[in-house]
């Protein structure tokens, strides 16, 4: 082996130096060959490497999408259910904190009359952080959700602990391991801010983009919804209105005919199904028409209203007392054991009603005439009954009439 080495080595260097030349090219030529085959690998390396990483990046996207989607269709779903506010917030929560796991989420709802937060939903925040927001006067220097209430802008606390508008919950905020917040309040067509949507991270910092956009969008979701349940709440406020107002008197309160006569119905199906007794008595004041002519009509509508009030004291909560128009009223006594309990309730009527009234700066006293009809024995149904009762004042208001006295 020795002599064959010896041998190579003579031979290589018996070589002529043209030979040797054209040796040494050719191995350049192998190296840069080499060396091209890796810059390719590598590039080709780097292209797949990169394509993968969009391919992974754009099927995360898709997912995202997908996810915050499905997340967008369920708030609107219940939007449209009319599901209660609050459970709809925190599936708007938990829909974003699903998308971003590093996010702890919460939205307080404005109350502008009391200057205070309702919390509406933070299923990730602990129990005693809730509790020391909801409820909660803010003003402008408190954290960054009570920022955000009052500017209406979005509000952002990169460090919770060195901010001086979290001077007050610092502690609070590091017990439950929040580091960094900020607020988007969520605002109506007319820039009114209803809420603010609240964001926390365990790691100081400031939001990215992504998590800016997506804050955003779900911020104009909670708007849709907290917009809605107003407009119902208001809308059945209004249909409650009317409907007290289409059965109520105005200038009283009390019930007016066509509730009365509701009630009525009512009652006598339950009597004649067991059998009991009823009575209707109509009332009317006596001589009220003077105290209008002598003292105007803002005079005898007060004095109408504590007439009202006065009637309703002589009877039970279980009673209806109506006004039916002008100075005329109706009492339903339901449920009576005999007659002798509607001639209690019309003597203690008549003294209650025949005391000194104080209207403004006048001194009034009235009078009444009362007419009661009792079911069974004087009708079957409402007609005969308020007919007979009515009768039945006439006769003792021309029989017995009853002086008026006006002092000034």
């Amino acid at each position: 082996m020795r002599k064959l080495s010896t041998l190579l080595v003579a031979g290589i260097t018996s070589l002529p130096t043209h030979a040797m030349a054209a040796a040494d090219y050719g191995w350049v030529y192998i190296g840069v060959g080499v060396l091209s085959g890796l810059l390719l690998f590598a590039a080709a390396a780097l292209h797949t490497y990169r394509v993968n990483r969009k391919l992974h990046n754009m099927v995360r996207l898709m997912r995202s999408v997908d996810v915050q989607q499905r997340n967008h269709n369920l708030v609107l779903a219940q939007i449209a259910a009319d599901d209660p506010l609050n459970e709809i917030m925190t599936s708007l929560v938990q829909g974003v904190e699903n998308l971003n796991p590093e996010l702890r989420c919460s939205i307080l709802l404005v109350d502008h009359e009391h200057q205070c937060f309702h919390l509406a939903a933070a299923p990730s925040l602990p129990g005693f952080y809730c509790d020391a927001i909801d409820g909660l006067a803010f003003d402008g220097t408190l954290a960054a959700f009570g920022e955000a209430a009052v500017t209406g802008q979005r509000a952002i606390t990169t460090d919770i602990q060195t901010h001086p508008n979290w001077s007050g919950f610092r502690e609070l905020a590091a017990q439950a391991n929040l580091a960094s917040c900020w607020a988007e309040p969520i605002t109506n067509h007319n820039q009114q801010v209803l809420g603010v949507f609240v964001i926390y991270k365990n790691r100081i910092g400031a939001p990215d983009a992504e998590e800016i956009k997506l804050i955003d969008e779900s911020a104009y979701l909670a708007e849709i919804a907290i917009e809605r349940k107003l407009s119902l709440e208001a809308l059945r406020k209004s249909e409650e209105l009317h409907r007290i107002m289409a059965q109520h008197d105005n200038l009283t309160g009390l019930p007016n005919r066509a509730l009365f006569d509701d009630r009525l119905q009512q009652a006598l199906s339950y009597c004649k199904r067991h059998e009991r007794v009823l009575a209707v008595m109509l009332l009317d004041l006596d001589k009220f028409k003077p105290v209008n002519d002598r003292h105007g009509h803002a005079i005898g509508d007060e004095l109408l209203k504590q007439v009202a009030q006065r009637l309703l004291s002589c009877v039970r909560s279980s009673d209806t007392v109506a006004r039916i128009g002008g100075d005329e009223f109706v009492i339903l006594l339901h449920q009576i054991d005999d007659t002798a309990h509607a001639a209690i309730v019309s003597d203690k009527i008549q003294q209650t009603l025949g005391s000194l009234f104080f209207v403004g700066d006048q001194r009034v006293q009235i009078g009444c005439s009362i007419g009661t009809a009792f079911y069974p024995q004087d009708g079957k149904d409402a007609h005969e009954l308020t007919q007979i009762a009515d009768q039945r004042m006439y006769q003792q208001k021309h029989q017995n009439p009853i002086s008026l006295f006006v002092r000034g």
